[in-house]
């Protein structure tokens, strides 16, 4: 095989490779990754469970409305009578033992009935007034089930933001290394300079040896980037569910920026919006309800109820039906349940207290957003015209250099200024997008 041939059979091979590696990995847009987060995270599977729990617990207690019903089943046998009964004593014992001759069950003046017995049945019991508890408690179940949902949601949008900050970590890395390899490019056209210039003794090797060590530097940050995006996406991947697979970004992200005044909402409405501020008022509402529930416990309780049987405990089998109505009176409780009254009293104040801290702290939150989304937006515009001076001065000095006018540190300088004005400008950018979006979602704007 000659050497072209060789040639073309590598070049053929790694393309191969390099297709199979590419079809492996899985490219996943924001969306893709949010969406993923939202099924495979396991706070968000954690929410999603205890939502359940407290449906179910909600239906539990509903069934507390119906009547309860109820199957027995009893046999019995017994070491003696369950009826052994004197009937006639003394000269009435007398008199029947003269009148009644040779009658054995009268002779020792007693009866005696019932040594074993069988019995099935059903009863039924409805309660007709619990002092408002199975109420009060089916409220308190309706009412755990909307905080939890509530606090799914609270778990979504910690879940997005947390997915959307690795990812936007993802693309400024890469945008990072973008940069480094365009950077890499530049001194590497710097580098020929000098070593032209050089060659024709207008320099000494000071020069391309400064060069020499900034591409140097630029390949150790590479290596960094490369290692740092790599740590990165792995991080993504476990977060959203998907520790298994080999995800990267897709780097055609949304970069719209937009000013912040155009997304501004009244603060006052804001924090109705939140979430947060009506799980606030649920736990409120819910130790208002504690207070009833404490309450009902000093009341009487009535039921009604009956039972059918059909059983065999003298002579043959019968069916027998009973009707009763119970009437339950706590005495003890007024002197005892009183003092879990007072305390569900106390807890109710101090949960309207802590709600109407706990709104301040949200009107200063949706404030502190507003203020980070209009600081990262002056960040965004303050980068992009820096970029534009820095590449100015970059060419400027380029050509200063090139003329004899100027030297090698302030060319390799212009070059570091123009790097990291890229580099503070891609990271303003991903800055902003994370602020939009918890802006957006801390004034219940869930747009996810």
């Amino acid at each position: 095989m000659t050497k072209i041939c060789k040639r073309m059979y590598l070049i053929v091979l790694l393309a191969v490779v390099a297709s199979t590696a590419v079809q492996a990995q899985k490219i996943m847009t924001l969306k893709d990754c949010i969406a993923a987060a939202r099924q495979g995270n396991t706070q968000v599977k954690d929410a999603e469970y205890d939502v359940m729990m407290a449906d179910e617990l909600r239906k539990y207690i509903n069934t507390k409305f119906y009547p309860m019903l109820s199957a027995s089943f009893t046999h019995f046998e017994s070491s003696d009578y369950l009826i052994n009964q004197d009937l006639f004593s003394g000269p009435i014992k007398d008199i029947v033992d003269l009148i009644v001759d040779n009658v054995d069950i009268y002779k020792d003046g007693g009866i005696r009935a019932i040594k074993r017995g069988t019995s099935a049945g059903l009863s039924l019991v409805q309660p007709i007034y619990t002092g408002g508890r199975l109420r009060y408690f089916n409220k308190l179940a309706k009412m755990n089930v909307d905080a939890r949902a509530k606090m799914k949601d609270v778990v979504d949008d910690n879940v997005v933001q947390t997915t959307e900050f690795l990812y936007y970590k993802v693309v400024e890395f890469h945008e990072t290394d973008k940069l480094l390899e365009a950077m890499e490019k530049e001194v590497a056209n710097i580098h020929q300079d000098a070593v032209n210039i050089y060659d024709n003794g207008l320099v000494n090797k000071n020069d391309v040896l400064s060069v020499e060590l900034v591409q140097d530097q630029l390949s150790a940050l590479r290596v960094k980037a490369a290692n740092g995006c790599k740590l990165l996406r792995r991080a993504l991947a476990k977060y959203i569910g998907l520790a298994d697979e080999d995800i990267d970004v897709d780097m055609n992200v949304e970069k719209d920026i937009v000013p912040p005044e155009t997304l501004k909402m009244n603060t006052a409405q804001a924090v109705e919006a939140r979430t947060e501020t009506q799980l606030l008022d649920v736990w409120a509402d819910k130790a208002s309800l504690e207070t009833k529930i404490s309450r009902a416990s000093m009341l009487p309780m009535a039921f009604i109820g009956g039972s059918a049987s059909y059983g065999k405990l003298l002579g043959n089998w019968k069916p027998r039906a009973i009707a009763f109505a119970t009437v339950q009176v706590p005495l003890s409780a007024f002197w005892s349940e009183r003092h879990l009254y007072k305390r569900s009293k106390i807890a109710e104040q101090k949960a309207l207290d802590f709600r109407k801290d706990k709104r301040e702290l949200i009107t200063l939150q949706v404030q502190d957003a507003y203020d980070n989304l209009e600081s990262t937006y002056r960040q965004t515009q303050i980068s992009a015209k820096s970029i534009t001076r820095a590449e100015e001065n970059l060419r400027i000095n380029r050509e200063h250099y090139r003329a004899g006018m100027s030297n090698m540190t302030s060319l390799l300088d212009a070059q570091r200024q123009a790097q990291q004005a890229q580099m503070q400008y891609n990271s303003a950018i991903c800055e902003y997008m994370q602020a939009k979006t918890r802006y957006l979602i801390l004034t219940g704007r869930r747009q996810y």
